[in-house]
């Protein structure tokens, strides 16, 4: 026969001296009433905070002004275009394991720019993804790459982020 706590209500360990859930000494043992056992509960689950979930934001975001403030920040508006670009592909194709942006940008800087070309072939299939067709877009965006044009694959991905972000697909 199991003995509870009568201060908090939880079974005891046989033999304890104080109860391992309040802490308080155990000076009479007895067992409690169903109707204490169903109050305890009640005024645990009342305790309990519920969780409330963002739900992850996919921001429209005006290209030419995304290729402007590239061009006039010297490239450091396209390390942030990247990592916003690379999380919000990642929140509209539901992959919460996949790479985050800041991991793509630091995985970019230690392998000095390789990475980037490997980042815009996924993108491209990732676009492809979006779309719902099967495509060649990964080699489109890593050829214009390799002939230093990644903004334009970056412009592209975002055209279908925004669209998403419209409802089109």
């Amino acid at each position: 026969m199991s003995k509870y706590c009568k201060h908090c209500g939880a079974e005891l360990i046989p033999n304890a001296r104080f109860c391992t859930t309040c802490g308080k000494s155990i000076e009479q043992v007895d067992e409690p009433k169903i109707e204490q056992k169903i109050e305890r509960k009640v005024e645990q689950n009342a305790e309990r905070k519920p969780v409330v979930r963002k739900e992850p934001k996919v921001s429209k975001r005006g290209i030419p002004l995304a290729i402007i403030l590239s061009i006039v920040t010297c490239g450091i508006y396209t390390i942030y275009w990247q990592i916003k670009l690379t999380d919000e592909m990642n929140t509209v194709l539901n992959k919460p394991n996949a790479t985050s942006g800041l991991m793509a940008f630091i995985y970019t800087i230690i392998t000095c720019g390789i990475y980037f070309l490997y980042w815009l072939y996924k993108m491209g299939d990732n676009v492809d993804a979006l779309k719902g067709k099967s495509g060649d877009t990964g080699i489109l965006y890593l050829v214009l790459g390799l002939l230093c044009l990644g903004i334009i694959p970056m412009a592209l991905a975002q055209d279908a982020i925004n669209d998403k972000a419209d409802g089109l697909y």
